[in-house]
């Protein structure tokens, strides 16, 4: 590998493990919001849906995760757009090192 195709890969390598850690954040967030939902709506089927201090503050808790799954998952799409400018960047790194070769 040339000096510029090698380092093209190894960014791309940063950027995959980047992309996982925020993506494996992700899903932990959205766990968490899908449990709060079961447990917003046992609480709804035990009170009739009349909301309450605990119901109320069950809305709340549900409200806030989601903005964070939200948060989470723009985080995620911001690296997804990091990994397809590596992707160009390492295709004309390795046009690059084959046009090399032709002149040789």
């Amino acid at each position: 590998m040339s000096g510029s195709l090698l380092r093209e890969a190894r960014k791309l390598e940063v950027r995959l493990e980047d992309f996982i850690k925020e993506e494996e954040s992700f899903i932990e967030a959205l766990r968490r919001f899908i449990d709060k939902i079961r447990e917003l709506n046992v609480k709804v089927e035990e009170t009739g849906g009349k909301e309450d201090r605990e119901l109320g503050n069950l809305r709340r808790e549900l409200i806030n995760l989601f903005s964070e799954v939200l948060k989470k998952q723009s985080e995620v799409e911001h690296e997804r757009s990091h990994l397809l400018e590596s992707y160009g960047s390492l295709l004309l790194a390795l046009d690059e090192k084959f046009k090399v070769f032709a002149r040789e």
